[in-house]
């Protein structure tokens, strides 16, 4: 079920504060219970108003507090296994990123050093005698791949 975004911002006054606190509580609860009952689990919700002293739990304060309780006696370990907040999902999220972004460059820097490479040996600046074992594989195998790829592009265009 879609929901409005929520507009966050200080209320000032402080009845419609009030009011506004309540709607929105009573709106979570109702999530936390959509929640139990679609994925089948156990949830709590705990608010402490720190002006009034007054504690609102969900569904009840002994629920609540069983939960809570059955979360503590886990071993850390357990716990924590499958903790996941929202920065550590982020973090995850830009550092696939940023090793993608590194295989492309690597590839490119690669296929520069081999062009380059291609480049001397075709202006005499350098002799294939001159390369190493590595050098020339990596040459070979750079150049087989340019070759299926021109086939490709030639066989493309010459069926079209």
């Amino acid at each position: 079920m879609g929901r409005p975004k929520v507009k966050l911002a200080w209320v000032e006054e402080r009845k419609r504060r009030a009011t506004v606190c309540q709607r929105r509580i009573k709106e979570l609860i109702q999530m936390a219970e959509e929640l139990t009952i679609v994925c089948d689990m156990s949830a709590c919700l705990v608010f402490y108003n720190r002006k009034s002293g007054k504690l609102v739990a969900w569904p009840s304060l002994e629920e609540a507090q069983s939960l809570i309780d059955c979360y503590n006696a886990l071993p850390e370990t357990e716990r924590n296994m499958k903790a996941d907040d929202e920065e550590s999902s982020f973090i995850k999220t830009i550092t696939k990123e940023i090793e993608k972004k590194l295989e492309l460059s690597r590839k490119a820097v690669e296929e520069l050093k081999m062009d380059n490479l291609m480049l001397q040996i075709k202006n005499g600046s350098r002799m294939i005698a001159d390369l190493s074992q590595t050098e020339i594989e990596k040459l070979k195998s750079y150049a087989s791949k340019k070759i299926a790829y021109y086939d490709r592009e030639y066989s493309e265009t010459d069926t079209t």
